[in-house]
């Protein structure tokens, strides 16, 4: 990326600086107060100075499915607020939504792209090391990085830490479970990307792909962890490395075995694997039945338009849930039964059909861009972001979690401008074709 020259600025320059420098805060920085509270301010000064650039520069929409179905599910979550079941929630989510889906039309200099992507991994790397540092030095977070997990020394952050050591988890820099995993997802993305765009990794990248392996698995969560195999399985079956299934098996081989070895130093790696044989808790999906029955109770009582988005957690209130007799705040952990019940059959389709047209432009993209090494890198790195938030969303709140929400925007927008700036090229080239011809 080349430094700007701050006589030549312009208006969708200081845009196009002001994401490499505002996404990764945004989308990997972890659940601490200081990342958390500036969020959603940065969320929402990306949709206004996306306004900003498009009114008056020269940003253009080309309507295709995935930028359609994007037009018409946040037209229809608008028009949700007017009889949504708590009109508030559904305003939050639609300026949620709203400045997310801007990041689909992002247009800058593919050097801007890969500086993101570098970010990204830089900081997915040191919260990486801190939750394998917390196994190793009791209490770690909260004796020598408090100024990073808790700086104003909340009762709240330290009881929930402490609850998350108490069963052998591990967050780190990311202050809670599920995020760390997330953003441990996010680095192995990048790492994966690589491999399948070049058909190598270098020393350096193995090592941190094991240490981003073995720090989710600290975090214990399992369905992040099951992306990863997942992920892989289907980059497989896209790639066209040589030899693919002699390195597939080879892969799979070293990692079992370093993996093993790592659990006779650090024991706490195997707690993953004890909560996939945990067949009670398996089998109730982490204690989310309860959760899941009051989106049940929805869908039957709203099941064409739905209640309205983001209406879950009061409905659930005014219908009997209580944790410790307060509300329950953290949505249904099941997108897609919180989305069916919000916003019913019809809007459940045009999500599904916005979902479905972004990985199909995603998978075409990969084939696309075979024989072009950094645009194959970000359409696979795209790739495993949604497929992330298509398992995820199995038992988790990822379309209703800022970040994991504006990243997935992100990979979307990365692969509409790869093609945009293939088709524009295609173009420039024809019209110097068609002027030679005319001239001979």
């Amino acid at each position: 990326m080349k430094k700007p020259n701050l006589k030549d600025l312009t208006l969708k320059n200081i845009w196009q600086i002001f994401l490499v420098v505002t996404l990764p805060i945004i989308c990997v920085t972890g659940v601490s107060p200081i990342p958390y509270s500036i969020r959603l301010p940065l969320i929402y000064a990306t949709g206004i100075l996306f306004l900003v650039v498009f009114v008056f520069c020269d940003i253009k929409i080309k309507l295709n499915t995935v930028t359609v179905t994007s037009f018409i599910l946040i037209s229809y979550i608008g028009i949700s607020i007017i009889y949504s079941y708590d009109q508030q929630a559904t305003i939050q989510l639609f300026l949620l939504y709203a400045c997310s889906f801007t990041l689909i039309f992002i247009d800058m200099p593919k050097s801007y792209f890969l500086k993101i992507l570098s970010i990204f991994y830089v900081i997915c790397v040191v919260i990486a090391f801190s939750i394998i540092i917390s196994v190793f030095v009791q209490n770690c977070m909260l004796k020598y990085f408090w100024f990073i997990v808790n700086p104003t020394h909340s009762a709240e952050i330290s009881r929930l830490i402490g609850k998350e050591l108490a069963i052998g988890a591990y967050s780190g820099f990311a202050r809670e479970k599920a995020e760390a995993a997330y953003i441990m997802n996010v680095g192995i993305a990048i790492l994966f990307a690589k491999y399948f765009s070049d058909g190598k990794l270098a020393k350096k990248d193995l090592f941190m792909l094991l240490i981003f392996l073995v720090a989710l698995m600290l975090t214990g969560k399992r369905t992040l962890f099951v992306i990863v195999i997942a992920a892989f399985a289907v980059f497989m079956l896209l790639s066209n490395l040589k030899g693919k299934t002699f390195k597939t098996m080879s892969v799979i081989i070293i990692a079992i075995c370093a993996l093993f070895v790592i659990m006779m130093f650090i024991p706490k790696v195997a707690t993953i694997f004890e909560r996939f044989m945990d067949q009670e808790n398996v089998e109730s999906m982490g204690d989310r039945e309860p959760l899941w029955k009051y989106m049940t109770m929805m869908i039957s009582e709203f099941p064409i338009f739905g209640a309205g988005m983001g209406s879950y957690n009061q409905y659930a209130y005014d219908h009997g849930l209580r944790v410790g007799n307060k509300k329950w705040s953290y949505n249904g952990h099941n997108s897609y039964m919180q989305i069916f019940s919000e916003l019913g059959i019809v809007g459940s389709i045009i999500f599904l059909l916005f979902v479905i047209a972004a990985l199909v432009y995603t998978v075409n993209s990969i084939k696309k861009f075979r024989n072009d090494r950094n645009d194959k890198y970000m359409s696979y790195f795209s790739l495993y972001i949604q497929i992330m938030m298509i398992i995820y969303s199995l038992t988790g709140n990822p379309v209703y979690t800022r970040q994991i929400l504006f990243l997935w925007m992100f990979s979307i927008g990365m692969v509409m401008y790869l093609n945009r700036a293939s088709e524009s090229s295609m173009d420039t080239n024809r019209k110097i074709l068609n002027t030679e011809e005319h001239i001979i």
